[in-house]
């Protein structure tokens, strides 16, 4: 019964952008050269640097849905498209890409963007769209009038990855983790919709003759079927703009300084990020394609990312791009790994692991990557001296920027700093890796156990209160939150008893800032009394301003 179903239309005339053909002087290839694009492109970027908020998806969106009416089909420009209208409309929002990218990759295969030969392109299109919108279906569940639409989503999405199936000849798209996220939702719906039709069957309306089907219903059937629309029923396309001729050799990059700093500043960035990939093309050991790079990206960062304990909404990389250096790190393939690597870093700039893995790649091809090796390390010595505890954040899935053998690494390039960290600090590091790998899993007990087991057998009470400190840490970033209380009300006891703030003040200042960071937390009156914690924070603030001011005013929002 579930298949003969109507499902009420989306009413949103953008979901038939994916069958419509591109006007005649259209040149899809060329598009990526425009300035368009490259306004596209810088804006999406702020996703990487700052997280969503930062990007105007409210512009970006209809422009992009402009541009794959008009201009391109361009794929990687349709998966962005999905990941902005989920943000700003929901699973409507949701629904409407989906649709688009079935329709294009059934009626637009052979000229869509990037071309069918670079099969492995479109794949990794695909692969980063379903992972990062199976992260955001998982965190915001559909209710209400949005379960059906998530039912739409779930259809279009199995038609597309059937369509894929098809389509590819030597790669594949990894579409599953997006269709099992969505698939409760589409069961609950339809079996909603089940409901309604057997009672609307009833008898009492049986002889009521069935009405012709509305155009409502008929244009729905064609979005869920991808039925190419009537040319009365097809959106009209907005006039394209008159072809620019297209040089035949790449010009070099106008930068204009006659308007505002800022968009200088932007061309600069954008002329660096292509002088960057031209020159690595060239010679995959030119040290200033990796200076232009580290430009282009880092150069843009003013600030930490906004965090929470830690924890940043920045996307973590992609499962894929993880998957891939792993099997390259294995073979040994060095010259493929450092492409890999670098690849990666564009895509997440603040992924510290990718510049581990990078220079010791660089370091493993041999002598004629020793420049740029060097370049790599003295342009992240930079990076993390302008930012000193960027290391300690996370992505928004809680993976860190930077693991214990990459935080390790870092340590030489500590302002003041000429030796490693201790075989001690070491130890502590590669435990805390491990117990929050295992917390990621959804083995927390695990995790827990394991640190704690690591405390309990530390040679020094110093270690054990480091070690202590961790756990506590661990707790507040995965909101383990029933023992973090008491564990940093006990901590701060011992602090108290032994007098280390007098004795030990670097040890206790990040019990200090945990605290406040527990104090504030949106949870904390389900484990903490509020008259209590207005007591105990003051205590907190008090001791932690004598310690550290600077680190006091950060967490009450000072910068």
């Amino acid at each position: 019964m579930a298949n003969d179903i109507q499902v009420l239309d989306l009413g949103d005339e953008r979901a038939g952008v994916g069958l419509m053909d591109l006007p005649d002087g259209a040149e899809p290839e060329e598009f990526r050269d425009s300035d368009l694009f490259e306004e596209l492109e810088a804006e999406f970027r702020k996703l990487e640097i700052d997280g969503p908020a930062a990007v105007k998806w409210n512009t970006l969106n209809p422009k992009t849905i402009d541009v794959l009416a008009t201009r391109s089909k361009d794929l990687v420009l349709a998966t962005r498209l999905a990941y902005g209208l989920f943000l700003e409309e929901g699973y409507g929002g949701l629904a409407v890409s989906i649709i688009i990218l079935r329709d294009m990759a059934k009626t637009h295969w052979e000229t869509m963007i990037p071309p069918a030969r670079r099969e492995r392109g479109r794949a990794g299109a695909y692969d980063w769209f379903a992972e990062k919108i199976s992260l955001l279906v998982e965190t915001t569940p559909p209710s209400g009038p949005e379960l059906v639409k998530a039912l739409i989503c779930h259809d279009a999405l199995v038609e597309l990855d059937e369509t894929l199936e098809a389509k590819f000849t030597k790669s594949s798209a990894a579409l599953g983790p997006l269709i099992r996220a969505l698939r409760p939702y589409a069961k609950e719906a339809r079996t909603n919709l089940e409901a309604e039709a057997a009672k609307a069957a009833e008898p009492e309306t049986a002889e009521t003759s069935p009405a012709p089907a509305s155009p409502e219903i008929s244009k729905a059937t064609d979005q869920l079927t991808g039925e190419k629309p009537t040319p009365t029923d097809t959106p009209k396309p907005p006039q394209a703009p008159a072809p620019q001729p297209i040089p035949n050799a790449a010009q070099p990059p106008v930068i204009s300084t006659d308007g505002p700093p800022s968009e200088a500043l932007q061309a600069l960035m954008i002329a660096a990020t292509k002088t960057a990939t031209a020159l690595r093309q060239q010679n995959p050991a030119d040290p200033t394609a990796y200076q232009c790079a580290r430009f282009a990206l880092w150069g843009r960062v003013s600030e930490l990312p906004p965090n929470q304990s830690g924890k940043t909404s920045l996307p973590p990389p992609q499962k894929s791009k993880l998957q891939e250096l792993a099997a390259l790190q294995s073979a040994g393939n060095y010259q493929s790994l450092i492409s890999a690597a670098e690849s990666a870093f564009v895509s997440s700039p603040f992924w510290l692991d990718a510049q581990y893995m990078l220079h010791e790649s660089m370091s493993a091809a041999g002598d004629k990557f020793d420049a740029a090796r060097r370049m790599v390390a003295g342009e992240l010595a930079g990076f993390v001296q302008r930012f000193p505890d960027l290391a300690t954040l996370s992505f928004s899935d809680g993976t860190p920027f930077a693991d214990a053998a990459t935080r390790d690494w870092l340590s030489g390039f500590s302002a003041g700093s000429g030796s490693a960290q201790t075989a001690e600090q070491n130890e502590l590091d590669g435990v805390v890796s491990k117990a929050t790998g295992l917390v990621q899993g959804g083995k927390a007990v695990d995790g827990l156990h394991l640190l704690q087991s690591y405390a309990r057998g530390c040679p020094s009470e110093r270690d054990w209160f480091k070690a202590q400190i961790k756990l506590a840490d661990i707790c507040l970033r995965f909101e383990i939150l029933a023992p973090l209380y008491a564990q940093l009300a006990s901590l701060r006891s011992i602090a108290v008893s032994r007098d280390l703030k007098r004795w030990e003040p670097d040890l206790i200042v990040p019990l200090y800032k945990l605290s406040w960071q527990a104090l504030v937390h949106k949870n904390a009156r389900q484990y903490i009394a509020d008259a209590e914690a207005v007591s105990v924070k003051a205590e907190v603030m008090e001791t932690l301003s004598v310690l550290d001011i600077s680190a006091a005013a950060a967490l009450t929002g000072k910068k």
